[in-house]
């Protein structure tokens, strides 16, 4: 198996990438054994309109290895694979994300409501304390101006 489809071509054409199912010609295709010494029995894809040329390698139509197809099938097929795969792990990760970024929200939103309350609680005892501060004051300071009154006259 060292015989390989690249060579050089008189004419520019479609490249075939796997499995070929038409020639750069537009006909169809079919498969053949090599009858070579070096590629014995190697199995290959050939136009069916150059089938009948002599040589065999009319580099104007489609020739490939049927194994080397094979293996640039099961690339392509892996590589697509592997990019619905990264893309499904990306939206496995993307809601654990966003999952997660509602948890945190909410905790954040009760430890924020938490505070709140505590600061609000501080400050009603705090005004609490310093309005009996200013009752007391007014009281004192009404008994003084009674006393003070209550003398003047």
């Amino acid at each position: 198996m060292t015989s390989s489809s690249t060579s050089y071509f008189r004419f520019p054409r479609i490249s075939t990438h796997g499995v070929p199912t038409r020639c750069w010609c537009g006909e169809g295709i079919t498969t053949f054994g090599s009858s070579t010494a070096e590629n014995r029995y190697r199995r290959f894809y050939r136009c069916e309109i150059a089938r009948d040329i002599s040589p065999c390698f009319d580099f104007n139509h489609l020739f490939k290895w049927i194994d080397e197809a094979l293996i640039e099938e099961i690339r392509m097929v892996d590589a697509k694979h592997e990019r619905v795969g990264i893309t499904k792990f990306e939206e496995r990760v993307m809601e654990k994300v966003n999952s997660e970024m509602v948890r945190v929200e909410h905790q954040m939103s009760e430890k924020l409501k938490e505070k709140v309350d505590l600061e609000i609680a501080r400050i009603a005892h705090e005004m609490k304390h310093k309005l009996k501060i200013g009752i007391v004051a007014m009281v004192v300071v009404g008994a003084i101006v009674g006393i003070w009154t209550s003398l003047s006259v």
